[in-house]
């Protein structure tokens, strides 16, 4: 038994939700977009727009999911006898970035440090860094006219940066590593897998799994000069793995590589592969388990092939749900 609610601010504020559609990718803002219901007709945009918000997906009387983000666009449609309907479009703090452009020079910052900076200006302040690895400092860092989003996202994945949400019922956590594969696991156990039609389950699964293997770059070189050694050629060789199903010949060779200094080689290296190899093997699969969320992993159970019974990392999700609202 699934219902959905919806509360602006502290929960003064409440509608009847009649439609939803979450998206949700790693290394992207989400988007909820919701379809909503009100006795009132008059609401006050100003208590609304640019306001916390967060969605609440209930499973038998419990929260099983909550999506936790700012209003950035708010409609109000047609009235009949009793209600009135509103449109809505939730996104985090991180979306407000794209918002705002600037010109600007770090100097001797690590992208870790730049990063924390610019979401800072930004009063993001629910940002958690979990880094590994050691980023050397950046002798400057041009912000030429670009949006705070772009530089964001253009430095976070130049040094293998990945982020996510985490959410609660009061916020919504940016979460920024440069290592994807010690994060999150789920919550509530495996993940189901079922060939059954939809709704002969009695409990949520997933009902279609299709797996997909491509050929990508196999190899990564890269190389850059520096003055300061001009006679050391800051080359870096790496190999993809899981290269058995493929040639392993594939290489790209990359010059500048963007880095100064042999340090910084060989992870610019490596995030530079695992770009070109980021669906390398890929499974699509859709179900009604709604605990599915980008970078959060899971064990799926179930599955007629043994092998495909094992763990996997979403990369993007799609929710949709309606309800009735009397």
């Amino acid at each position: 038994d699934l219902k959905f609610t919806f509360v602006v601010g502290e929960g003064n504020l409440a509608f009847d939700v009649v439609e939803f559609e979450l998206e949700e990718a790693l290394c992207e803002p989400f988007r909820l977009s919701l379809k909503l219901a009100s006795d009132k007709n008059a609401i006050d945009f100003k208590q609304v727009l640019d306001q916390p918000g967060t969605f609440t997906l209930w499973q038998d009387g419990r929260p099983a999911r909550y999506v936790h983000g700012i209003v950035s666009h708010f409609t109000q449609g047609s009235s009949g006898f009793r209600r009135t309907r509103y449109e809505l479009l939730l996104e985090p703090q991180l979306a407000r970035l794209e918002l705002c452009c600037n010109w600007r020079i770090f100097q001797e910052k690590s992208v870790p440090e730049i990063l924390q900076a610019l979401l800072k200006e930004h009063r993001v302040l629910d940002y958690e860094q979990r880094i590994y690895h050691e980023h050397l400092p950046r002798e400057y860092c041009v912000q030429a006219g670009d949006s705070d989003h772009y530089l964001h996202d253009r430095l976070a994945f130049e040094e293998g940066l990945v982020y996510y949400f985490r959410f609660d019922e009061h916020r919504h956590t940016l979460v920024c590593s440069d290592r994807l594969y010690v994060q999150e696991r789920i919550a509530g156990g495996p993940v189901l897998f079922s060939a059954q039609p939809e709704g002969d389950n009695p409990q949520p699964v997933l009902h279609s799994f299709r797996y997909s293997e491509n050929v990508r770059t196999a190899r990564q070189t890269q190389r850059d000069y520096s003055f300061k050694r001009p006679t050391y050629d800051q080359e870096h060789h790496l190999a993809g793995e899981a290269l058995e199903h493929q040639d392993s010949s594939y290489e790209r060779y990359d010059y500048p590589g963007r880095y100064k200094r042999s340090g910084a080689g060989r992870p610019f290296s490596e995030s530079r592969l695992r770009g070109h190899r980021r669906d390398a093997r890929v499974a699509s699969v859709s179900g009604d388990d709604p605990r599915l969320i980008p970078g959060h992993a899971f064990a799926l159970e179930g599955h007629p092939r043994a092998d495909f019974n094992a763990w996997w990392r979403p990369v993007r999700v799609v929710h949709r749900g309606t309800q009735y609202a009397g």
